[in-house]
């Protein structure tokens, strides 16, 4: 009896040693895991990302199906003799991404911005297709208007001393997929639809972000029912961020490629396949995506 007294009691209490030690283990277990799950959150969170776009280039070829063409990127009105934007590429695709109701909603003899019809309700909304997961959550855009961390890729800044070779030529209309006031077919991209990109990210808007980096709360508007919402690559200098410059993705989301992905930005072609481009990809190798009838011709390897 006195002998079990004894062994019970020896086995009672861990001691300070023993608590250490296992307190120890725990933490170098969870410090372990902590980097797994966020590789797990990360390849989750692009994937997600890169079916926004699958589901917005599908849309868009819903759109070209039924219509004859793509829908323009933005819709321009003179107003005694000033173009003023009305509507964007984004309002034209909503029935073919499961938003019809809310198309629904939208007066097209109004601009977007009517404060009381369009900007009184409709394009404060926000539409999951058009919100990468990865992005800072939470934002929005003047007067509450829903964000978009997608857009179309169809200008370039002009001049450009870092891209190599001369520069495409302009139109007035746009050099992408996606025109101004113009509707494009397929048959209207010699390029290839599978070398010309159709959307891109530039995600974290109206915040202005550089390198991973928010330098301002501020910035170029990324409300998707806003018409400026819109991508012109020049890329940047990353030590300065001064645009325009060599680093074309991932250096700056004003009104460039931009994702928060460590590996690179989503884009979708124009023949609705999705992709990464490589974080920091130069210049050189992105314009000649960007145009629809330039006769460049880009290496898949190289991005």
């Amino acid at each position: 009896m006195s002998g079990q007294t004894q062994s019970s009691r020896g086995r009672g209490a861990f001691t300070l040693i023993e608590l250490l030690v296992v307190i120890a283990i725990i933490a170098i277990l969870i410090g372990l895991l902590l980097p797994a799950v966020q590789k797990v959150r990360e390849a989750a969170q692009r994937m997600t990302c890169q079916n926004n776009l699958h589901q917005l280039g599908i849309g868009l070829h819903g759109y070209h199906d039924a219509n004859g063409g793509f829908p323009p990127s933005k819709v321009t009105v003179t107003v005694q003799g000033k173009a003023v934007n009305y509507h964007a590429w984004t309002i034209y695709v909503l029935p073919y991404i499961e938003q019809g109701n809310i198309y629904q909603l939208y007066r097209f003899d109004k601009p977007f911005d009517d404060a009381k019809t369009n900007d009184a309700g409709v394009i404060q909304h926000d539409i999951p297709t058009f919100l990468c997961p990865a992005a800072p959550g939470g934002r929005k855009g003047s007067n509450g208007r829903g964000i978009a961390d997608y857009s179309a890729v169809n200008q370039i800044t002009r001049p450009n001393p870092y891209y190599q070779t001369k520069l495409p030529p302009s139109d007035p209309t746009h050099i992408g997929v996606l025109g101004l006031n113009v509707s494009r077919r397929l048959t209207e991209i010699p390029d290839g639809t599978s070398s010309t990109l159709l959307l891109a990210e530039d995600a974290g808007r109206n915040d202005t972000w550089v390198l991973g980096k928010r330098v301002a709360t501020g910035g170029a508007t990324g409300a998707w029912g806003n018409p400026a919402t819109e991508i012109t690559v020049g890329g940047c200098v990353p030590g300065t961020s001064t645009a325009p410059g060599p680093c074309a993705v991932n250096c700056t989301n004003n009104n460039e490629i931009y994702g928060f992905h460590s590996n690179g930005a989503n884009v979708v072609f124009a023949d609705a396949s999705v992709h990464t481009l490589r974080a920091q990809l130069d210049i050189n190798k992105v314009i000649p995506l960007v145009t629809r009838a330039s006769g460049d011709f880009v290496d898949p390897s190289s991005y």
